[in-house]
Parts: structure tokens; sequence; C-alpha cells
């Protein structure tokens, strides 16, 4: 099992803030391609071309990242600020 958080804006685009899994999934690639064949608003909001980071058992990754049962990816929108 794997647990997803969306954070901030993502919370609000998804209408969930953390969600269960019980799927396996080799990597973050695959779980994130999971995610988007939910259709709208997953798809847009989890684009390949947006920009966002992951972290992975509250580790930012930079790269595609191997999942293991009992994982915890978050996925974090771009922040803005002054």
């Amino acid at each position: 099992m794997i647990t997803v958080i969306y954070l901030a804006r993502f919370a609000e685009e998804l209408g969930l803030t953390e969600e269960q899994l019980e799927l396996s999934f080799q990597d973050s690639e695959e779980l994130l391609a999971y995610l988007r064949q939910r259709g709208e608003p997953w798809k847009q909001t989890l684009a390949q071309n947006k920009v966002y980071k992951i972290a992975v058992n509250n580790v930012i990754q930079h790269s595609n990242t191997p999942l293991k049962d009992g994982d915890s990816v978050a996925l974090l929108p771009p922040v803005t600020g002054g």
C-alpha cells in the first residue's frame, strides 16, 4: 500500500488531502501515470508539463524514484511568495 498526500492547491483541485492505494507501483512515474488516467481534473493537475515536486518518505526527489510497499508520496505544487 502507498499513501499519497496532496498538499496546498493540489488538495483543493483534486478534492483530497490523502489517500491510500492498495496497488503497487514500481516507481513514481508509474504512480503519476495511474493518477492521470483517472481523467479530469487529475490529468490536467498532474500533467507532465506542469511544475511540481514529489517527496517520497519526506525526501524531495529530483527524478523518477523507485517505490515500495509502505512508502508515503507527497505531491507538492509550486509555491509563490514575497
